[in-house]
């Protein structure tokens, strides 16, 4: 019997071995994403990923499946980076920005469905924000949003004017009833455009800015 399950052992490790494809990838070393610029990084497990830093590019190369944290630090502050290292070799990041003097956006859920689900409530979000700012009024209506995920392992980028779901922390898509998924997790979104309606008339907020969110674990009944 343990002769078996040894010898079944082997032959999924072999498998695994023989599927696996080292794999190379590049993050920009920017201020946008990790909220510094890394000069110096150190890879918790070693055996999982290596990483360098050349140039304005952070190089992460897959060694084996498992996860680990890197750490990167521009002398005095840090921002990390979890790293998931899957069978095939594929590597799925989650940058955790450097969050020194920036402004977090609390994202929460909402009930939906007469209490039979829940969402991620981004537009409140991002409504709370652009009226705290002065951009858009209490009784205006969000309609459009244009971005760019700089974490699109969290959220992914606008399509047709809508906020998208991201992803598991695994890399794999969100269906709808699975968005608590994405509770406890940070993205910056860069927006380009925010169309609104103020009485009727269709208003467009056209310029870039960034904003950091944090989707909690809390639900608010909105």
């Amino acid at each position: 019997m343990l002769k078996n399950l040894l010898q079944e052992r082997t032959i999924h490790i072999e498998n695994i071995s023989s599927y696996f494809n080292s794999k190379l990838i590049g993050l920009s070393n920017d201020v946008d994403v990790l909220g510094i610029r890394a000069t110096t990084l150190k890879v918790q497990d070693q055996s999982v990923a290596a990483s360098y830093i050349v140039d304005n590019k952070i190089y992460l190369k897959s060694l084996r499946p498992g996860e680990t944290i890197i750490t990167l630090t521009d002398w005095s502050d840090k921002a990390f980076i979890k790293l998931t290292v899957l069978n095939s070799g594929d590597i799925v990041t989650e940058v955790t920005p450097c969050l020194k003097n920036k402004k977090i956006i609390p994202v929460y859920f909402k009930r939906i469905l007469d209490a039979t689900a829940i969402a991620v409530d981004l537009k409140g979000a991002l409504k709370n924000y652009l009226i705290s700012e002065g951009k858009i009024g209490e009784g205006d209506l969000i309609e459009e949003v244009h971005y760019q995920s700089l974490h699109p392992n969290v959220l992914n980028h606008s399509i047709n004017g809508r906020f998208i779901l991201g992803c598991h922390v695994n890399g794999l898509p969100l269906a709808n009833n699975q968005e608590y998924a994405l509770a406890n997790r940070i993205v910056t979104l860069k927006f380009s455009e925010v169309n609104y309606r103020r009485r009727g008339i269709k208003i467009s907020l056209n310029e870039d800015f960034l904003i950091t969110f944090m989707i909690t674990d809390q639900i608010k009944d909105i």
